[in-house]
């Protein structure tokens, strides 16, 4: 910017410039302190402030999120286990499985040629479920023993099913004879669920 023209003015003009000026930037300077220095130093910390609630928010949501997926967690654990002990053995444990055996066997083409009872076994370290055994000598074509096996295993997930031997019918060559021993779990007085809630308390 040319500032020539500033020394064509007669002095007193000029001063009366120079001294606007000055007023101006006067002016301008507490205009700055009084007013937009502190309300920027209020944007900051509001700004600043802004952010720290920003982050508490979204570390709560998180917290919330967290507790909401360890509580649905619990729960499908709960009702596992829940649904476990209502297929234990309760009551009588041979009666019991005889009981069973029979309804699961009317749903197959198979017929149940004997039921024997097993003993209780010794509970290791590490179980909460007294074991019991059976055995189940059974009639029927391969495949038909073979869905009843699997319908067996499906329908008591804590058992096992061992020794499984099948053998040629002499008088039907279409149907075997099969025999297996099974070992289910007794149910505890006191439910799994309950005792492990109690650990946890």
């Amino acid at each position: 910017m040319k500032l020539g023209f500033l020394s064509k003015l007669p002095k007193d003009k000029l001063q009366k410039v120079v001294l606007v000026g000055i007023l101006t930037l006067g002016a301008s300077v507490g205009v700055a302190e009084l007013y937009v220095l502190p309300n920027w130093k209020n944007l900051v910390e509001t700004r600043t402030r802004i952010t720290t609630v920003n982050d508490q928010i979204q570390q709560a949501e998180e917290a919330a999120r967290q507790a909401l997926k360890e509580g649905a967690y619990r729960a499908q654990v709960k009702s596992f286990v829940e649904a476990q002990e209502a297929r234990m053995i309760d009551g009588d444990p041979f009666a019991w499985i005889v009981r069973e055996i029979t309804l699961l066997a009317e749903k197959h083409p198979i017929r149940i040629e004997g039921l024997h009872a097993g003993n209780k076994l010794e509970l290791s370290e590490n179980e909460k479920c007294q074991p019991y055994t059976a055995r189940i000598d059974l009639m029927g074509s391969y495949d038909e023993i073979g869905k009843f096996v699997a319908d067996l295993e499906n329908s008591f997930p804590v058992g096992e099913i061992g020794n499984l031997s099948i053998a040629a019918n002499d008088e039907d060559r279409r149907r075997q004879e099969a025999t297996l021993d099974i070992m289910l779990r007794i149910r505890p007085e006191q439910p799994v669920a309950a005792v492990e809630g109690k650990k946890a308390t």
